[in-house]
């Protein structure tokens, strides 16, 4: 079966009547890498038929709401679908332990989970491995207006946000997930990719577009996409074919697979 991408939601942080919240799932031979967990993810899995005990890694790019509010009804799932292989969670360090309590707070106890659960911070440990599948990650300036904002008020939080490169069986697959500008994307860019899954909520779709003319990227698919844009889809599209010529651009929906 050829490397997949499976879009379980595509929606910005908006409440959307059509789309979930940001969640996708990667398939290699080797491995199986669900990114994000916007929800309802879990929910989303099972409609599709995914099995709960195939996930390898967790990877939670950072702490909104929209990325991560289906975390705890996915662990729930695992658990009541009787997983018992061992999961890693890899997320923004500083949140770990606040995360840890959430699941107390649900009654999901990791003594009662019947598998268990290694933690790993993305803050500290920026590459890590599910067999022969290498993920990166690259801090990304998604999270600095809060940060100046409110980081004198909550010193605890870290403010830390990642996109990630995912490499294996001489495939190169890069996620931005949230970032601050397209500048954003340059480390996952540097090196030709298969795919690019990327965001387009938080600035102009000419910025992303330009940004992306010289980068060589087989296959672009735009994702998360801001109530602005996606009002005016086909103007959108029309620009991506202008900047990005012939290249394959994917305008993604809920439930879209993609090879690559």
């Amino acid at each position: 079966m050829p490397d997949s991408v499976t879009l379980l939601g595509t929606s910005d942080g908006l409440p959307s009547a059509d789309r979930r919240h940001a969640s996708l799932l990667v398939k290699f031979a080797a491995g199986t890498i669900l990114l994000d967990c916007g929800e309802p993810c879990s929910h989303t899995l099972k409609r599709m038929g995914e099995d709960f005990d195939a996930i390898d890694v967790v990877v939670i790019s950072h702490t909104h709401s929209d990325h991560i509010g289906g975390f705890p009804m996915l662990l729930q799932a695992m658990w009541l679908e009787r997983r018992q292989r061992p999961l890693t969670v890899w997320m923004p360090g500083h949140a770990i332990r606040l995360v840890r309590e959430w699941l107390d707070a649900c009654y999901l106890f990791e003594s009662l989970l019947g598998f268990p659960v290694k933690w790993v911070a993305l803050d500290k440990q920026r590459t890590l491995h599910c067999g022969p599948v290498q993920l990166r990650a690259f801090r990304t300036t998604h999270l600095d207006g809060l940060r100046k904002q409110f980081g004198v008020s909550h010193p605890a939080v870290r403010f830390n946000a990642f996109s990630f490169l995912v490499t294996g069986g001489g495939k190169r697959l890069a996620y931005s997930a949230d970032i601050g500008s397209p500048r954003d994307l340059q480390p996952l860019c540097a090196k030709p990719l298969d795919l690019l899954v990327v965001e387009l909520a938080h600035f102009q779709p000419r910025a992303l577009f330009e940004f992306l003319q010289p980068k060589n990227v087989r296959q672009v698919a735009v994702t998360h996409m801001g109530r602005a844009a996606r009002a005016r889809l086909a103007e959108v599209k029309a620009l991506a074919r202008k900047e990005l010529g012939p290249r394959k651009t994917q305008f993604v929906r809920d439930g879209d697979v993609i090879r690559f």
